[in-house]
This record gives C-alpha cells, sequence and structure tokens, in this order.
C-alpha cells in the first residue's frame, strides 16, 4: 500500500488508486490502519465494494486498468511493481497523445483532449471532416470521426466520474471537477448542456447542506490524517454524523468514526 500510496502522489489526476478490503477483517479496521500509518489524505479512494475478481488469493495483488476500464495488467504488486510503473508511465502518454498512425490534422484534436478542452476537440475534429485534404481522404475522415467519439467518452468518463463523487459524499470534488469539465465545454451547447445540468445539480438547495457538511468533515479528515485517532475526534465525528443525518457525507463521517476508533490502536 505505501507504493500505491506514493503513485497516487506522483500521478495525481492522471492515476486513480482504489483500495479494495479484500481479508473480511472488515472495512472500519482496514482503512483505520491505513490512518495509522499515514496512508490517507491523498486522492486516493477506499472500498470494501469488489469491483471485479483478479483470480487472486495472495496480498498484496492490484488490477491496472485504462482509461476505458480495460484490465490491462493485474497480478501480484509484489514481483511486478517495475512493470506496473512502465504501464502507468505508457498508459499517462496514451492519454494525453494521439494514437499511433494518426494524421498530423487529427493529432491536434488529442493535443486538445489531452488539455481538457472538449470543446476545441470537438471544433477541431469537425473542421478535419469539413476539408480532410484530398491525400488519404478515406484514412483522414475515420480518424477524425474517431477522435469525435473519443472525445464524447473522454468526456462521459469524467462526467460519470463527477456524478460517483457526489453521490459517494464528495461534492467538494465532484464541484472542482465540473468546474474544469464548464471551461473545457465552453462554446459547444451540446456539451456544455450535460456539464451545467450537473452544474446545476451542485449549485442547488439539495447539496447546499452538503457542501457545508464537506468543509466541515474536511477539517475533522485532516487531523484524523495528520495526528491518528483521539476519543476527543471520535466524539467530534459522531456528533457532526448526528447533526448531518443520513447524507451521504455523514454516511462517510460514520466510517471515519470507526477508522479513528482502530486508529488509536
Amino acid at each position: 500500500m505505501p507504493a500505491a500510496v506514493k503513485l497516487q502522489k506522483e500521478y495525481g489526476d492522471d492515476l486513480q488508486v482504489i483500495f479494495v478490503e479484500s481479508q473480511n477483517s472488515g472495512y472500519d479496521k482496514s482503512i483505520g490502519m491505513a490512518a495509522k500509518y499515514g496512508w490517507l489524505g491523498n486522492q486516493a479512494i477506499w472500498t470494501s465494494d469488489y469491483l471485479f475478481s483478479i483470480d487472486s488469493k495472495g496480498l498484496p495483488s492490484f488490477a491496472l486498468l485504462d482509461a476505458e476500464g480495460k484490465v490491462v495488467l493485474k497480478g501480484m504488486s509484489s514481483s511486478l511493481h517495475s512493470k506496473m510503473v512502465e504501464t502507468i508511465e505508457s498508459l499517462v502518454k496514451q492519454r494525453n497523445a494521439a494514437p499511433e498512425d494518426v494524421p498530423s490534422k487529427v493529432a491536434k484534436v488529442y493535443s486538445e483532449l489531452a488539455k481538457g478542452n472538449f470543446a476545441k476537440a470537438h471544433t477541431t475534429a469537425q473542421k478535419v471532416l469539413a476539408k480532410p485534404g484530398s491525400k488519404d481522404t478515406d484514412a483522414v475522415v475515420a480518424a477524425a470521426e474517431a477522435s469525435l467519439q473519443a472525445t464524447q467518452s473522454r468526456l462521459d468518463g469524467e462526467l460519470a466520474r463527477a456524478q460517483w463523487f457526489l453521490e459517494n459524499g464528495y461534492p467538494l470534488r465532484a464541484k472542482e471537477m465540473v468546474g474544469k469539465l464548464v471551461k473545457g465545454t465552453k462554446g459547444n451547447p451540446e456539451m456544455a448542456q450535460k456539464v451545467t445540468a450537473l452544474q446545476t445539480e451542485l449549485a442547488s438547495e439539495k447539496y447546499k447542506a452538503d457542501f457545508s457538511a464537506a468543509k466541515s468533515l474536511a477539517k475533522l479528515e485532516s487531523a484524523l490524517y495528520e495526528n491518528g485517532g483521539s476519543d476527543k475526534l471520535v466524539k467530534k465525528l459522531q456528533d457532526f454524523v448526528a447533526k448531518y443525518g443520513a447524507s451521504p457525507v455523514a454516511k462517510r463521517a460514520e466510517q471515519l468514526v470507526e477508522v479513528a476508533r482502530y486508529a488509536q490502536l
């Protein structure tokens, strides 16, 4: 786990580390151990849900997924760490670069996409389709159409991530993502409409309490990550849960109550 935490810090938004409790020791106990050893307080996500099976009974085991959710490498991280890092490097480069043998005209689409400029990427692809040129026309058109699909797929994926954060008690992260998507889709009404819909939802009265709760919880989380668990912190988290009820943010806080307790052991 320390190696994975280090990778999360190094790659930031280019990598999402998800730790899955898999020994039936209990989510709270597992994440409590993580708090005790300083493995929290970064962008890594912790869960007890089995996303899929990697057919491995040994630990530590891992699965590395590409941007489309396809498993590209799996096994024991202790023996495959170098290969894992190499593959991550490759995936990051692929994500930020045009596919091999893409015509130079279409490569500009992927350049904009790597910057999060979805509207510009879409416009660039449409211009290529309108004037593909007289050389290798069919190949250029096919590549431009594929880049349009890639642009839409990337946007849909980012929207899905933001929605997940919102539904699982991370409204601040969702808002940050949506803010970037608003800038990236400016100038394309169809794309902007999807992003604006989520932005409007975030700004609604429905989530007002969630944002207030998330800001308060962030302070308690920082105390847990920096100083470990304490009776005082457990009490504050319990009061937080009582105040904010059954909201997604309160559910996260409820888990952190047990985390703070285990972090004391």
